[in-house]
């Protein structure tokens, strides 16, 4: 059980680094490789596992058996939702702060994280014409099918003209605390960044002051660059880079030997941690193939995308409220071109796509 739960944390985990369990798998094989003791119970799904010991003949009594790799051949596309539930908090629905649509090709071995801004001015299936981030509190508070993950869903299918595959939903608890287990992150903050009215948890505010250049963000302060867009040049589209840039961050620590060694021992808190805080509609099967298939992808193959003004229009509404309406033209180009794949750069053959 503690296996299976151990893995569902790093599963998580690679839904929003794109390498987690990647890493993992290629650190177990290391430590086969140098022979080195192989601990039984941070391993998923073993039936039989052969125990190595330094400058001893290997005289194992079977492989041992990783899961299967992703055998599908269509691209898979991951909604990541990040809300605004704030620890103690029992509100009927939350938004989103955070909306990422993580894809993945599975043949070209190419991936992608596009970022829709908050203030997108969308059509909520079953609703009116609103703010995209309000999807997902409508869909719990109103009891939609799925909840706020599948009305969130439904939203983002309908503004991109694409199938929605799986969902992964996080709060801030669980943010901070994943970035702080992996003892921070290493971000090369691209501005000062000055925020005299970032929001608290009690509802009040602060000042978020942080200098432009590298830095190693704690969990608190990592959440702030990736929320703050008070005073940045571009708002809500640069700090959707941010979210982007603090994601890969996360993707390139964990990919350290030192740091998933310190994931494997803090495993039982790290399953506390994120059972109440994490919701997804994967199955266990279906996130450790995705890990499998993550071994695969290297930081060259994944693009980046925003839906920033060369794909909305700003608007005030007749409620005073400012939004961005979207261009319809441009995000059907976007669309085609970040989810097809062109596998000539790749293969070396004539130029292919997948859709």
């Amino acid at each position: 059980m503690l296996r299976s739960k151990l893995f569902l944390v790093c599963a998580v985990l690679l839904t929003v680094s794109l390498g987690l369990s990647a890493a993992t798998y290629n650190w177990q094989r290391n430590l086969w490789a140098n022979q080195e003791t192989i601990r039984v119970e941070i391993l998923p799904d073993v039936d039989k596992v052969a125990t190595l010991k330094p400058n001893v003949t290997r005289a194992p009594i079977a492989e041992i058996q990783l899961p299967k790799a992703w055998d599908g051949k269509d691209r898979v596309n991951i909604l990541v939702l990040g809300i605004d539930e704030r620890e103690g908090e029992k509100d009927p629905g939350y938004r989103t702060d955070t909306m990422i649509v993580l894809t993945v090709d599975p043949v070209t071995k190419q991936a992608g994280l596009l970022s829709i801004p908050r203030d997108t001015w969308v059509n909520i299936p079953g609703f009116e014409f609103n703010r995209i981030n309000v999807a997902n509190q409508l869909g719990d508070a109103y009891d939609y099918p799925g909840g706020g993950t599948g009305l969130a869903q439904k939203t983002v299918e309908s503004l991109l003209g694409i199938t929605i595959h799986f969902t992964v939903r996080m709060n801030f608890t669980a943010f901070e605390k994943i970035v702080d287990r992996l003892g921070g992150i290493d971000v090369d903050v691209d501005m000062d960044i000055y925020d005299p009215t970032y929001p608290t948890s009690d509802y009040g505010v602060e000042l978020f002051d942080l200098s432009k250049g590298k830095q190693v963000l704690d969990g608190p302060t990592a959440l702030k660059y990736a929320r703050t867009r008070h005073n940045l040049p571009n708002g809500d589209f640069d700090r959707a880079r941010h979210q982007q840039q603090v994601i890969l961050a996360v993707r390139e620590k964990v990919t350290q030997p030192s740091v998933l060694a310190s994931l494997m021992a803090q495993a039982p808190a790290m399953i506390d941690d994120l059972s109440t805080s994490i919701r997804t509609d994967m199955t266990l099967d279906q996130m450790q193939q995705l890990g499998m298939l993550a071994t695969q992808l290297n930081r060259g193959s994944i693009k980046m995308a925003v839906l920033d003004q060369n794909y909305t229009e700003f608007k005030t509404t007749s409620q005073g409220w400012q939004v961005q309406i979207p261009i319809r033209g441009k995000i059907a180009e976007l669309r085609d071109e970040f989810f097809t794949s062109t596998s000539a750069s790749l293969s070396g053959q004539a130029e292919t796509t997948t859709p």
